[in-house]
C-alpha cells in the first residue's frame, strides 16, 4: 500500500517539508559520488556498537568526540539505494505538509531533528551492538506520521494497492492505515529479536528506529501543536 495524498487541507505552504526532501535528494546525489561506499557509511552512518556505554553512567565517553556525535545527524540524510530514498520522500511528502502546518515551520523542523534522533536512540538501545550502520530518514519521518497520527486521527489517506498488476486507488481512514504501518513495525521488531538474540538487523531494516520516531512524534502532536483554533488567529 503506497499512500498518494491525505484529505486533510493545508493552509500555509509546507516550504520546511519541501526543504527537507530537497535536502535529502541534494544528499543522495553526493552520496552517489563516493567511491568507497562502505567506508562512507561507517564514518556518516550511524554504527549501534560505537555507543556501548549510551545507557549508563558512562554515555559521556560514547559522545566525547565530534565523529561520534556526528552521525546521529548525518545518518538521517543517507540512503541504502533510490527505492530507499523514493519511499522516505513519499511519506513526507504525503504526512510532512499537514504536520508542518500544525507545528508551525521552525518548530516542524526541530521537531523532525528530535524525532530522527530518538529513533536512533532506540535503535541503539535494542541492537544489541550491531556493527550495521543506520541510514536513512525513517525514525524522523516515522515521527512525523506519528505526529499525523494524534492530529488527524479522522483523515483519510488516498493510497495505491497493487493487486497483483492492477493498481487499485483506496480512501484508507488515517488512524487504521497509520495503526496498521506501525503495528507492522511492532511485529517485525519482536519476530527480529526472536531471530536474533544479539539484537542485529538481520533483515537490514531498523524497525526500532521506526518505533521510537512514532511514539516520541505522537508525544510531540499532544504536547506542542497548535491547536486549529489557533491556527485560524494568525
Amino acid at each position: 500500500m503506497f499512500p498518494l495524498k491525505t484529505t486533510e487541507r493545508v493552509n500555509s505552504w509546507p516550504i520546511v517539508t519541501w526543504l527537507l526532501i530537497a535536502l535529502n535528494i541534494f544528499a543522495f546525489t553526493q552520496q552517489m559520488l563516493v567511491t568507497d561506499a562502505n567506508q562512507f557509511f561507517y564514518e556518516y552512518g550511524l554504527v549501534p556498537s560505537n555507543y556501548p556505554h549510551l545507557f549508563s553512567a558512562r554515555a559521556g565517553n560514547d559522545l566525547s568526540t565530534l565523529e561520534k556525535v556526528l552521525p546521529f545527524l548525518t545518518c538521517m540524510f543517507l540512503y541504502g539505494g533510490l527505492w530507499h530514498l523514493l519511499g522516505n520522500m513519499l511519506s513526507l511528502f504525503v504526512f510532512g505538509p499537514n504536520v508542518e502546518d500544525r507545528f508551525g515551520r521552525i518548530r516542524f523542523f526541530v521537531i523532525y531533528l528530535a524525532c530522527g534522533l530518538a529513533a536512533s536512540i532506540t535503535q541503539i538501545a535494542f541492537s544489541g551492538g550491531s556493527d550495521i550502520p543506520v541510514v536513512g530518514a525513517s525514525g524522523a519521518i516515522a515521527g512525523v506520521m506519528g505526529g499525523f497520527f494524534v492530529l488527524f486521527p479522522k483523515a483519510r489517506v488516498i493510497s495505491v494497492v497493487p493487486i497483483i498488476v492492477i493498481p487499485v486507488i483506496v480512501r484508507v481512514p488515517a488512524f487504521f492505515y497509520l495503526l496498521f504501518w506501525i503495528g507492522m513495525n511492532v511485529i517485525n521488531a519482536l519476530t527480529e529479536i526472536q531471530l536474533s538474540p544479539q539484537g542485529a538487523e538481520s533483515s537490514g531494516v531498523a524497525w526500532w528506529a521506526h518505533i521510537g520516531g512514532f511514539v516520541i512524534g505522537m508525544v510531540y502532536a499532544v504536547t506542542l501543536a497548535r491547536k486549529p483554533e489557533e491556527e485560524k488567529k494568525e
